[in-house]
């Protein structure tokens, strides 16, 4: 199985060009993979919804959660109103059904001064062939330590706890009620990935390894000389897993050779 994530700057380039369809294409040949710095309903680009226009191109699954969340709907010269809403956020895409996901939000703690965003993640079921896999895509605050520690510790959380939380829905619903189906099980491996705005550096990232996640690029025997997915940041996109996923991790890879957004996508590789 072929995983990434991938920031995509909003479909914009480091060459400055917009172009989503480059983005897919890129990624075409992964079976599943998380984007964070997804739009969706932006005046800028024609209201787009870039979670879609990525999937219908490599007809793949998806789930997209925009925690960062405003209007953008238009008055005519009648008064009529054209609802729309615009959002940023995360998009889980994948060769294989997504059968259960939920959005949530992350910690936030408004900023005196400064620029910050509603951060969250998706919680998503993945029926990967050999099994149900659990997939976190996450984009983590910008502004340092303090935004981000609360956010690793409710994450984390949420990754330990999944067993007691459960699916979306549990049990199977009376005769005539919509849920027939009974709940899925909630799997226990699990794939922990985004734009995490740590480097290895950085306090946050001893706390995954506390909580019992482990660091992907590392278990595939990478060093950390010079290593970088966003270019002058240091190596800031992450893919963690649990202690069961470790041994399968056969390599791990960050693609320099893309100008498709301002970070480079990163790849691992399980048997």
């Amino acid at each position: 199985m072929l995983f990434a994530t991938y920031n995509i700057h909003y479909g914009v380039g480091a060459d400055e060009a917009y172009d989503v369809p480059r983005i897919a294409d890129l990624l075409a040949d992964v079976d599943i993979f998380c984007l964070q710095e997804v739009v969706r309903g932006w005046p800028e680009n024609g209201h787009a919804d870039q979670a879609a226009e990525i999937a219908t191109r490599l007809n793949r699954y998806y789930r997209f959660h925009g925690p960062m969340e405003a209007d953008a709907s238009s008055v005519d010269a009648q008064g009529r109103i054209t609802n729309r809403r615009r959002s940023f956020g995360n998009a889980i895409v994948s060769r294989w059904p997504i059968a259960w996901s939920r959005g949530v939000m992350l910690p936030k703690t408004r900023l005196a001064a400064g620029f910050d965003l509603q951060r969250g993640y998706i919680e998503a079921v993945v029926m990967v062939p050999s099994g149900p896999l659990r997939v976190y895509c996450t984009h983590l605050s910008h502004v340092g330590p303090s935004q981000r520690l609360p956010q690793v510790r409710a994450l984390v959380e949420a990754v330990q706890n999944c067993e007691t939380v459960g699916a979306t829905w549990d049990g199977a619903g009376s005769g005539g009620f919509l849920f027939h189906e009974p709940a899925l099980a909630v799997p226990a491996s699990a794939i922990v990935a985004g734009d995490l705005n740590f480097t290895p550096v950085h306090p946050e990232y001893p706390r995954m390894a506390a909580y019992g996640l482990v660091d992907a690029w590392r278990a595939a025997g990478n060093s950390e000389a010079g290593v970088e997915s966003f270019p002058g940041e240091g190596r800031i996109d992450h893919v963690f897993v649990t202690p069961d996923l470790a041994p399968r991790i056969e390599r791990a890879w960050i693609d320099r050779g893309t100008t498709a957004s301002d970070h480079w996508p990163v790849f691992v590789e399980f048997s």
